[in-house]
């Protein structure tokens, strides 16, 4: 999270996109940064497991047999109609990595209006760009907007977890098994196509490593954040 958040604050000096993907050391809660601390108490199957907030908005994540992805860019206007067309950018060019392993995967599409409250599990929520397999969601993403850039998040069930066992992953409905680094390296170059762009894969910058390590110490291995809701 504090490494997102870096080459966010950073995002205009680098003058480029920066996409991540990666996973988690252990079994992570992270809460979206609107919901309250409190609410975790809901989901009794995670009750043990280390718990962030996220700097981007959404339900809770279980993170564990997952992928996560971040995409940062710099942009003249935040709330321009492109920023949000990145939602589908990437959940399309997603669907179409699958249908290259026959799995048939979709758009969640506009979503009944309910007066319910929404479940805190985000994978339990249902927005019209979420991606949808056998009517499981498997994908959802949120962004964070600054003035001038904006981080997405995204994660991606790739297995059923034992701190989640309600949500299924690719691999439980499909009977398929997708590594994480077979899924990074087909949908790196899908969305490589998509931006009609090249990439290179490169370690953090020193500035950028260094203002994570801050970022870390003072927001989000601090319990006033995590707690702040």
């Amino acid at each position: 999270m504090a490494v997102d958040e870096a080459i966010l604050r950073g995002a205009v000096d680098l003058g480029m996109p920066t996409l991540r993907f990666y996973g988690w050391s252990e079994p992570t809660l992270s809460l979206g940064y609107f919901q309250r601390y409190d609410d975790r108490r809901q989901h009794e199957a995670s009750a043990s497991c280390a718990c962030v907030r996220r700097a981007s908005g959404g339900g809770a994540i279980m993170h564990d047999r997952e992928l996560t992805y971040s995409f940062v860019a710099p942009v003249r206007d935040s709330r321009s109609e492109e920023t949000t067309r990145w939602f589908d950018l990437f959940h399309e060019t997603l669907i179409e990595v699958l249908a290259n392993w026959g799995i048939n995967a979709h758009l969640s599409g506009k979503p009944h209006a309910s007066s319910a409250p929404e479940p805190f599990l985000c994978f339990q929520r249902r927005h019209e760009v979420d991606v949808i397999v056998d009517d499981h969601k498997i994908c959802g993403s949120a962004q964070r907007r600054h003035q001038v850039a904006v981080l997405q998040h995204g994660s991606v069930i790739l297995q059923q977890s034992p701190w989640a066992p309600e949500l299924l992953g690719l691999e439980d409905i499909t009977g398929q098994e997708i590594s994480a680094q077979l899924l990074i390296d087909r949908w790196k170059d899908t969305l490589r196509h998509k931006f009609q762009s090249t990439y290179t894969i490169q370690p953090l910058t020193d500035k950028e490593t260094q203002s994570a390590q801050e970022i870390e110490s003072v927001k989000f291995a601090h319990s006033d954040w995590t707690h702040k809701r």
